[in-house]
């Protein structure tokens, strides 16, 4: 056996066009990097392999692309992530890899195989192992283990194939401490980070780099599945955060961070301390954040703002009370336009995320979130197709409520899966877009757009692919 650094690894996503990722909006999709593949790489090469990122997606690859990356490396090792929107493209490419190099082990991670590791198996063949869970330290012990032809028994967090059938291992236990983790291998990305771009509505200025600073979600609303991090929140600390903003804006030039933190603000302290070290490092970006609207206030308002927050991003679901009850939500709609108008005020944008298609949707209820969603001060909306994802608590009683069609290859938001009683496909398709038209196309929001243009020339060519985008949405 040789030393650690002979074993190369490359990991990847799976090649998914921008068509079958955002449907009509793929004029407006993200081209950003997998965040938890650069994790991953680089708790690798601490252990001492040799780790390689190939961005399939985000680079709009072929397989065959794909796989003359791969060929051209020639690893030991593959490492997928994949959701369940992916996990064909990611049976596709493993069985192109076992053709072109049968000995290459075939690891699959993600929240798709964490939800439904056997089954996954089962359908495709190609895959070699599973990650389950939180992957840093699973990986690593996985691949140290096979080189060291020890016990695949003795590792927790995987799935692998033994006689025939799928065996699963005792769950691993998360990294308390998200500090030890090395920071991201951004340097394994070739012209980062101007080769990766967000959609052009959800950014300020150029060049853009997306951060998760915290994993775990505490709230419990049914359709989240929260199989890959659990229920308790761990977060990186604000010295952190702070020190790895710095390497991004002095490194490699980054302008804006992208906080994909599922509840960026759970801490209150922790991101006043951010907002401190921001303004004291005289750093001059512009950020955004997700947050739940029971978590803002006016002082963390006020800080956020004069540290160069621009926007947060609520989830807002529907503007009728039943349904986020039923979808054990937490919030009242009181709250949700308190936090909205608060936000305004403190002269931040606010975004709503909405979904369509709930269980016990109504015409009456869609109504509700249209006007709900105009009578806010928001500036942005997303609307996508409640789809009940495996791992999530509405996967597993949908059928009560509605028609399900619980088929993996159409689970992209976009595609309708399932349909209240009281609803049609159709029905729910119409709503979507004509939310969307009644939303944008209002002077108020078109006048906000026109304003961050002028603020910023350089974000004209995208606002223009995605007004496109928008209209072969929304007409």
């Amino acid at each position: 056996m040789g030393s650690r650094s002979e074993v190369k690894v490359v990991l990847l996503t799976p090649p998914v066009s921008f068509r079958r990722r955002y449907g009509p909006l793929a004029g407006a999709g993200s081209s950003m990097p997998a965040l938890g593949l650069l994790y991953l790489a680089a708790f690798l090469r601490k252990e001492g392999f040799t780790p390689y990122v190939v961005e399939a997606s985000a680079l709009g690859l072929s397989v065959e692309e794909t796989l003359k990356a791969i060929e051209e490396i020639s690893p030991r090792y593959v490492g997928i992530t994949s959701t369940t929107l992916t996990i064909f493209q990611a049976g596709k490419l493993a069985e192109g890899i076992k053709a072109l190099s049968p000995d290459v082990k075939v690891i699959v991670g993600g929240p798709h195989m964490t939800a439904v590791p056997e089954e996954t198996m089962e359908r495709f063949r190609a895959f070699d192992l599973g990650v389950l869970g939180e992957g840093e330290r699973t990986l690593a012990e996985l691949i140290g283990t096979l080189e060291g032809g020890g016990s695949l028994e003795d590792v927790e967090g995987i799935a692998f194939r033994e006689g025939g059938r799928i065996r699963t291992t005792h769950p691993r236990k998360f990294i308390e401490n998200l500090d030890l983790c090395p920071f991201p291998a951004w340097d394994l990305l070739p012209d980062f980070p101007r080769a990766y771009r967000p959609p052009p509505f959800k950014v300020m200025r150029l060049p853009a780099v997306s951060l998760v600073t915290s994993r775990g979600c505490p709230y419990r609303c049914t359709f989240c599945d929260t199989s890959v991090f659990g229920r308790r929140t761990r977060a990186h600390s604000a010295d952190y955060v702070l020190e790895m903003v710095g390497e991004l804006y002095r490194r490699y030039g980054v302008r804006e961070v992208i906080f994909e933190d599922d509840t960026f603000l759970v801490s209150k302290e922790r991101v006043l301390r951010i907002c401190e070290g921001l303004l004291r490092n005289g750093m001059k970006l512009s950020w955004s954040c997700n947050s739940r609207a029971d978590l803002v206030d006016g002082e963390v308002l006020r800080e956020m703002k004069r540290a160069g927050c621009w926007r947060i991003s609520f989830g807002i679901e529907s503007g009728d009370q039943r349904i986020l009850d039923g979808e054990m939500k937490g919030l009242k709609l009181e709250q949700v336009e308190r936090a909205v108008r608060l936000t305004a005020d403190a002269g931040i944008s606010a975004k709503g995320f909405f979904m369509v298609g709930h269980p016990g949707e109504t015409g009456d209820t869609l109504e509700k979130t249209l006007e709900f969603a105009k009578k806010l001060p928001l500036s942005d909306i997303t609307v996508t197709a409640l789809t009940p994802l495996p791992g999530s608590k509405l996967h597993e009683v949908a059928h009560r409520y509605g028609r399900f069609e619980d088929d993996w290859a159409k689970m992209n938001l976009l595609d309708v899966v399932f349909v209240p009683w009281n609803l049609t496909e159709g029905k729910i398709v119409r709503f979507r877009k004509r939310m969307l038209r009644e939303f944008y196309l209002r002077p108020r929001v078109i006048g906000s757009y026109l304003r961050r243009v002028l603020r910023n020339v350089g974000l004209l060519p995208g606002v223009l692919r995605g007004f496109v985008a928008f209209l072969k949405a929304a007409l």
